[in-house]
């Protein structure tokens, strides 16, 4: 944790000045490519764009906060020093999930064995609100209540699968890529038994 406060209070110190505002119109790959130039804005930009959604999303994975936030800190400060290196995206949430997540099993040996053959027995904990599922989906109490309750009973790869569709809106490609299957048929597969248990449970 020493070595983590001395990056931290290095990096809070470089990122003391506020991003250019004009940075927010910009597109992900414009925006990516400026950082990987060597724009500290672009960069601060980023990293106070994503730092809290990194957090959340991390600890769908991983109940120990401290991990979370070391991981989440640790991916900016690698991002950071090899950014020249860098592969392009137009995405750059899709591409800090796929980093951050990858990070944290791999970091987390004490609950998963493997990064490559995830199996249904990996955690994944996610919760929608009343509020969010009522006004995304339309629903009523009743109905969010029995979602939820469905969404609960699901297993960790399916309740992944349905997160990234339908509230990350990700792409079947990117879904694939992020969960480490073999090709986008077994994404929509995956999200396909996912979603006809929640209708047979919710029925």
């Amino acid at each position: 944790m020493g070595i983590m406060n001395k990056h931290k209070n290095q990096l809070e110190k470089d990122w003391c000045p506020e991003p250019s505002t004009d940075l927010g119109k910009v597109e992900d790959l414009s925006l990516w490519r400026s950082f990987k130039e060597g724009n500290e804005s672009a960069f601060i930009y980023i990293y106070k764009q994503y730092f809290e959604v990194l957090f959340q999303f991390g600890s769908m994975f991983s109940p120990n906060e401290n991990l979370v936030k070391d991981a989440v800190q640790e991916l900016f400060i690698d991002l950071r020093k090899s950014r020249a290196r860098l592969s392009d995206t137009n995405n750059i949430k899709f591409y800090l999930f796929k980093s951050l997540k990858r990070r944290i099993i791999k970091e987390n040996k004490a609950w998963y064995s493997k990064l490559v053959e995830l199996k249904d027995d990996y955690s994944f904990t996610v919760s929608y609100s009343h509020e969010q599922l009522m006004i995304d989906r339309q629903l009523n109490t009743e109905q969010v209540e029995k979602l939820n309750k469905a969404i609960s009973q699901l297993s960790a790869r399916k309740r992944e699968v349905i997160y990234y569709f339908y509230y990350e809106e990700l792409s079947y490609e990117e879904i694939k890529q992020i969960m480490g299957l073999s090709n986008i048929k077994s994404a929509r597969n995956l999200l396909y038994k996912a979603l006809a248990f929640l209708k047979e449970v919710i029925q």
